[in-house]
């Protein structure tokens, strides 16, 4: 039962407008809510699950546009096709940005619908609806010294329209399917249980990083001044944590409830910060 933590994180980007979405349904279905599993196949990966198509979607240059990296035109048409009832962005087109065209990442992208979408999760997103299941550790189990262990991440973004004179700050809590893995065991309840606990304390830091980061920067000048000052205290407080929960469950397996209990209780003291998205002002 082992946890490790990793931080990706983004940086400024500014945008004039958004770039220009083009969409075409081929047939109606519900939306996919934001804790439901959905997955992205890029242009250089290969996808043969049996699937139903529900549309088509574009994401093009509306002239003008700034916040159009491939990241960003991704996350734009993911989050269609799950308006769109679609669990899966099956990229196949991808229009680099070229010295005398466009300065925009451009994509196309079939909008699908599949039954199951667990054995094909890469990344889970926190959310208290969305439990980690057993076949969410997808990591081999080859030479792994524990029952199981957590790779849970932190990664943020932040963009904004100087024009109105503030930037969005993002962050997202996530589980990386492919880094975690889950021995066979007679106690596979239990130590899914304790493996929770390790994705609720990082989504406790996450929390966490999105009040300090409130509370101490009052615009874009101070963001750049003292984002990694303060991630690098709450990391270090994070793995403190970590290593205290595992030591002190190692030792007393009839703690865990309680852990449940203390983090449970930290996460609704902190749910003020659960969106984690607010709004800084720009200052150059």
């Amino acid at each position: 039962m082992k946890y490790t933590f990793a931080v990706a994180c983004l940086g400024l980007a500014f945008a004039s407008c958004s770039p220009k979405i083009v969409v075409r349904s081929t047939q109606a279905a519900a939306p996919v809510a934001v804790h439901e599993g959905f997955l992205v196949v890029k242009e250089t990966e290969t996808f043969a699950a049996p699937a139903q198509e529900v549309g088509d979607i574009q994401i093009r240059d509306a002239g003008l546009t700034l916040d159009c990296d491939y990241d960003k035109v991704v996350e734009l048409a993911a989050e269609k096709a799950r308006q769109m009832g679609a669990n899966v962005l099956r990229i196949y087109d991808h229009r680099l940005p070229s010295l005398y065209g466009s300065s925009c990442h451009r994509i196309r992208a079939k909008a699908l619908r599949i039954a199951d979408i667990t054995p094909y999760e890469k990344e889970i997103i926190w959310h208290p609806a969305r439990r980690l299941k057993q076949a969410d550790f997808k990591g081999s189990t080859d030479n792994r010294p524990f029952a199981a262990a957590t790779s849970s991440n932190i990664r943020y973004h932040y963009a904004g329209t100087p024009l109105q004179g503030t930037v969005q700050f993002t962050i997202e809590t996530y589980f990386d399917c492919q880094e975690s893995y889950f021995k066979p065991t007679s106690q596979a309840a239990y130590t899914l249980a304790h493996e929770q606990v390790h994705f609720d304390i990082t989504e406790l830091y996450s929390r966490r990083l999105a009040k300090a980061l409130q509370e101490q920067v009052a615009n874009t000048q101070e963001l750049e001044r003292k984002q990694q000052e303060i991630y690098r205290q709450l990391i270090s407080e994070a793995q403190l944590l970590q290593d205290k929960y595992d030591s002190e469950v190692y030792a007393d397996n009839d703690k865990l409830p309680a852990w449940q209990t203390k983090i449970a209780q930290d996460l609704t003291a902190l749910e003020p910060y659960a969106a984690k998205q607010f709004t800084i002002k720009f200052k150059l």
